[in-house]
């Protein structure tokens, strides 16, 4: 196996009106820690590209643009190509050049596509210059990092800690290591938010997965560590939770709570066994279609016009009651999945959007082994996508969805049969290839 790994930073130059929180009033008043663009190729039988963006999230025309000029310049299909964003709350979003319905950071600024085009292309470019031999390896370790901030109680869900719900508390290590068995590439993969700081933070920062690569490069001189930004939609910094409620960490407190991931990724890196991952690699790019009710007007009305419903809450409701009355609003919409067989035993799925931690755990019953990476974020980053239990219990992941974009009302249950068949038919797929393959080989 080959592997090549390039990075380039991508921090903003000027104020920006920072994405992911919707009460800020002002433009960045600085920068804590630079945001980058990384980039890491594998290559074995075929090859794959692996890119992390420090950056909120993107639409689907930004997506579209990269890998469509990825595949133009360097043969890249699609499924080959794997975009992961940190979605850090203290950064820009992106955009691409044709205007879309996906992402649903509309207030922020955004990157400079041509910018980051231009940087990728770099990137990639620089991966394949620097392609050597060496070795892919993955261990599998656990992190009680992140805490569920869906609490259930006789008034609903909550936006409180709910220090007693299961979450997927998986943390993935794939180890990249060269012919002189050097540690060049650390993947660390784990779902929580990027929200230790929250609004009142105007400094740019990645949060914690910043701190968290930093420590790990300063640990391995000469490795690129990489933030796999997990299933997340309602998982939070436990370092953030304070008793009933969530607390503002500090610029001090964030980069605790980045040393302490650090601090769990290492333990993986010295004490955990790690099997090697020499392919064939098989790749596969699907969409799933989601379906949504037909919220009646009133529904948007009545929180447009409650005073003790978030200001933001109430923009989006207006902004909607105008969609309906213009009849711009959607029944069904989609989302990309990927599914990457790296070998035979050990598989990656990458879905796009605000993935909950309940499709991690799922997928994992779903294909047991331990070697299953399952990734949100991914390949764009559109809107939550909630499981059917979350849908019967209602809480922000499941209302919030038809305010952050031209939607007709809130998911039907039903998308979950439809994203996990979706992933269990394109796995099944991948593995009569891998089947037919072996059959191919050992006749010839």
């Amino acid at each position: 196996m080959k592997f090549g790994i390039s990075k380039a930073e991508i921090t903003p130059r000027t104020p920006v009106f920072m994405a992911g929180f919707a009460d800020r009033t002002h433009e960045s008043e600085g920068v804590h820690d630079p945001l980058y663009a990384k980039a890491v190729l594998l290559q074995a039988n075929k090859t794959l590209a692996i890119i992390t963006l420090d950056l909120v999230g993107s639409d689907r025309s930004f997506i579209d643009g990269i890998t469509s000029a990825l595949e133009n310049r360097f043969g890249l299909r699609r499924d080959e190509v794997l975009i992961n964003f940190s979605h850090t709350h203290h950064a820009i979003a992106a955009r691409g050049p044709v205007q879309s319905e996906f992402g649903a950071y509309r207030r922020g600024s955004v990157i400079d596509f041509t910018m980051v085009l231009d940087t990728l292309l770099t990137l990639v470019s620089d991966c394949y210059d620097r392609l050597e031999e060496g070795r892919l390896w993955l261990a599998r370790g656990t992190s009680r990092f992140g805490v569920s901030r869906r609490k259930l109680t006789e008034q609903g869900v909550q936006w409180k800690p709910a220090y007693d719900t299961e979450i997927d508390h998986d943390l993935f290590v794939l180890k990249l290591v060269d012919g002189e068995r050097q540690v060049r590439g650390i993947l660390y993969n784990y779902g929580c938010h990027p929200t230790s700081m929250s609004s009142d933070n105007y400094l740019i920062s990645n949060d914690y997965p910043g701190k968290t690569s930093s420590v790990l490069e300063e640990t391995y001189p000469g490795a690129t560590a990489f933030f796999l930004q997990g299933c997340a939609g309602e998982i939070k910094p436990m370092k953030s939770a304070s008793g009933d409620d969530f607390i503002s960490c500090t610029v001090e407190q964030m980069e605790e709570a980045g040393a302490e991931l650090a601090r769990a990724v290492i333990q993986v890196m010295e004490a955990s066994a790690f099997s090697p991952i020499q392919g064939p690699f098989r790749t596969m790019l699907t969409e799933a279609t989601l379906r949504m009710e037909r919220t009646p007007v009133e529904h948007f009305e009545g929180i447009a016009n409650d005073p003790a419903i978030g200001e933001a809450r109430r923009r989006g409701a207006a902004r909607k009651i105008e969609q309906i009355e213009k009849g711009f609003t959607k029944e069904q919409t989609s989302i990309y999945i990927a599914i990457w067989h790296l070998d035979d035993a050990t598989r990656l799925i990458a879905l796009e959007g605000e993935i909950s931690t309940e499709y991690a755990m799922l997928l994992k019953q779903l294909f047991p082994g331990g070697k299953t990476i399952v990734l949100g974020y991914s390949n764009g980053v559109s809107f939550y996508v909630p499981t059917r239990k979350m849908i019967a219990e209602g809480g922000y992941e499941v209302d919030f969805h038809p305010l952050g974009g031209p939607f007709s009302g809130i998911f039907f249950p039903e998308i979950e049969d439809v994203i996990v068949g979706q992933i269990a038919k394109a796995d099944l797929s991948l593995r009569l290839a891998g089947s037919a393959s072996t059959i191919q080989r050992d006749q010839g």
